[in-house]
């Protein structure tokens, strides 16, 4: 079981990490994105960083939701043990859009899971440019293949990046609409 999946079924069970609803309406992450929603959502108080935020439909194992917000140059996506194999390097101003998402894919795959990326292009993502793509990751946990997609944008030198995932049988066709219409509402505050 990968060690965030451990962390937080430990932290839900001991009552640590705590789930409330958002939505509908327009709400604010980590005062720094406004979106709109058209339905609730769960939010877990358990985040990786102050500057992430995780949401889910369905459930963690179903379907997840992340914001990375504000992220500033020399900062990591989340707080992680580093491996002295592998370390997940941490955003820096000159990344190009496929270097985020590579930074994202050591990220994504710190627990030993595989990562592919299927498409990058660019796309409009918070009122500007930002750019799109899609991934498939087998997680090492239970083996169970994820399809996600992402969305990013740098904005005075940081970084937002907005990541669903889901497995790929079921959850993701039925949730992805979902998220969609949430990233066609999201808009950087100040």
């Amino acid at each position: 079981m990968s060690r965030w999946l451990l962390v937080l079924v430990v932290a839900l069970l001991s009552g640590c990490a705590g789930m409330s609803k958002v939505g509908p309406g327009e709400v604010t992450v980590r005062d720094s994105l406004s979106v709109t929603l058209d339905g609730a959502w769960n939010q877990y108080s358990i985040g990786l960083t102050r500057k992430s935020e995780v949401w889910t439909l369905d459930g963690l194992p179903l379907d997840r939701l992340v914001f990375h917000v504000g992220i500033a140059d020399g900062e990591a996506l989340a707080e992680l043990p580093q491996r002295k194999d592998r370390q997940v390097p941490k955003y820096q101003t000159t990344m190009q859009a496929h270097e985020i998402v590579e930074m994202y894919e050591v990220f994504a795959t710190h627990d030993g899971s595989s990562f592919q990326r299927q498409k990058l292009a660019p796309a409009p993502f918070a009122g500007g440019d930002g750019f799109r793509f899609e991934f498939t990751r087998v997680r090492k946990s239970d083996e169970l293949e994820m399809r996600g997609v992402g969305y990013g944008t740098v904005r005075g030198g940081k970084l937002y990046l907005v990541i669903f995932e889901a497995p790929r049988s079921h959850y993701y066709a039925r949730n992805v609409g979902r998220f969609e219409a949430v990233v066609s509402s999201v808009r950087i505050r100040g």
